[in-house]
């Protein structure tokens, strides 16, 4: 997940060039003063047009690549306080979410693998069994990942595969475009399919659970196995089109790497290695400890002393004991796994990005915004059960490329109880599609924790991230409304 993994660092203005970024930063000004010379519509006041203007502003300095996005990041922290939106601490406390200091662990722990070694031999064992074919090394993670994610949190899915894969690329090929490529489709992969295989079960993301708590509100039980089956059946779809989308449409992956003798050469490379070392094996205890402590929290939760266990705890407490455990080096016998010097290489720019996003998606929440573009989807009553579900799902998707999946879905959940009331729609197909869709966005870095792991490692360019999930938003709207619209209501007669 860190930078030196990619050819060539990330340039400030990687997606459309000097002139590029210079034609962003005067459109995105333009932008804001027309919007707020116009005034806002009816129906919002003055602070909810202010923030709307913002977010206009930031989202074309993100395309554009204006400035550093994490520098564009930073803006919500300094004018949101200025115009009045919110206060000072109220702007800045996004920027000190438990989801960026989950971040901030799972990246250090990936800095001391990669610092052991361990990545390497790691990413040769998964090549050696993989093969060389790049569509089989893509595919491979994409699999893993939506199995892991259907059960762990979508963020902790991807901080513990995005490393794996980065590694993996680099012992696969050498440095150049197709290292790139490479590399891109399989953190995109990652990212991607750690949001569509937490749609699988109710516990494989926080927005399954808030969608089941609204759906025995309005007088829905849905089993666990009920749920797998518009789940499962989605992830079945959506993950194989991904892996189409991305090995043979975006990227063109050649079907092989190398020449024949390239298999035999990855398994040369691991036995090279030799056994294992002191540092490397006191590493993956660590690792494996982390892991399965995010896959096991809730009942670990509920042990004596430990209710205040989260996701966020886990990584800082495995990243602290990085600098506490010995490396085990008979030369240096002081040192420990992870040093500071270490741990400054993380990306720390992509932590202020997504807690720019998370800073914009409060004040959106805060002034009524997130409740004012779902009321605009109220008067669709005489629409037909599957237009109905379309305009849900498209909606929920594509608001939850700005905010939060949960801000997101929270703020869907009136709308949702007013079209139930005006359609006489069946709570659980209308429940279930807006649920599901809030956890397809992929698009931006900041729609999701994995879609900014994967950003972070350099590899997938802003542009193309834009193209491929606009795009994969789309079928994602079609599959959801397809699934829930024929597997619905056999569940409902059920």
């Amino acid at each position: 997940m860190t930078q030196p993994a990619v050819d060539g660092p990330r340039t400030d203005h990687a997606a459309g060039g000097v002139l590029g970024a210079r034609l962003g930063l005067g459109l995105g000004l333009v932008v804001f003063v027309v919007m707020q010379v116009l005034g806002p519509p009816a129906g919002l006041d003055g602070k909810a047009w202010q923030v709307l203007s913002l977010l206009a502003l930031m989202i074309v300095w993100w395309v554009s690549e204006a400035i550093p996005v994490a520098a564009t990041a930073l803006l919500p922290l300094g004018l949101l306080p200025l115009m009045g939106v919110v206060k000072p601490i109220e702007a800045a406390a996004p920027y000190a979410d438990p989801i960026i200091f989950l971040f901030v662990g799972g990246f250090m722990i990936a800095v001391a693998i990669e610092r052991s070694g361990l990545h390497r031999r790691i990413a040769l064992g998964v090549l050696g069994r993989v093969g060389s074919s790049p569509a089989a090394i893509v595919g491979g993670f994409m699999l893993a990942t939506t199995l892991l994610s259907m059960w762990i949190s979508n963020t902790a899915t991807a901080l513990m595969m995005t490393p794996i894969a980065v590694a993996v690329c680099v012992a696969a090929t050498d440095p150049g475009p197709e290292r790139r490529k490479l590399m891109a489709a399989c953190v995109l992969g990652v990212a991607y399919c750690a949001s569509i295989g937490g749609l699988g079960t109710p516990v494989g993301s926080p927005t399954n659970l808030i969608g089941m708590r609204w759906l025995e509100a309005n007088g829905v039980g849905l089993s666990f196995p009920q749920w797998m089956m518009m789940g499962v059946s989605a992830i079945l779809v959506l993950v194989p089109l991904t892996w189409l989308l991305l090995t043979r449409v975006f990227y063109r992956l050649p079907r092989h790497l190398g020449d024949a003798d390239a298999h035999e050469a990855i398994r040369a490379q691991g036995r090279s290695l030799g056994p294992m070392r002191a540092a490397e094996m006191r590493l993956v205890i660590i690792f494996l400890g982390v892991a399965l402590a995010w896959m096991f929290r809730e009942p670990l939760a509920k042990l004596p002393g430990l209710s205040g266990l989260t996701d966020m705890v886990i990584a800082i407490i495995g990243a602290c004991l990085l600098f506490i455990v010995p490396a085990g080096k008979p030369e240096k016998p002081g040192e420990a796994l992870l040093d500071w010097d270490s741990a400054e290489r993380i990306p720390w720019g992509i932590a202020i990005l997504f807690g720019g996003g998370l800073s914009m998606a409060a004040a959106m929440e805060a002034t009524g915004v997130t409740l004012y573009i779902g009321s605009q989807i109220q008067g669709i009553g005489g629409l037909p059960l599957v237009a109905i579900i379309l305009v849900i799902v498209a909606s929920t998707v594509f608001a939850s490329e700005l905010a939060s999946n949960v801000a997101t879905l929270t703020a869907m959940l009136p709308v949702l109880s007013a079209i139930v009331s005006a359609t006489g729609a069946d709570p659980l197909i209308v429940g279930v599609s807006a649920t599901f869709a809030a956890s397809l966005g992929f698009m931006l870095p900041i729609a999701t924790a994995a879609n900014a792991i994967a950003y972070a490692t350099g590899a997938p360019r802003q542009a193309e991230m834009l193209r491929i999930g606009f795009l994969l938003n789309v079928l994602g709207i079609l599959v959801i409304a397809t699934v829930v619209a024929l597997i619905g209501p056999r569940l409902v007669g059920a």
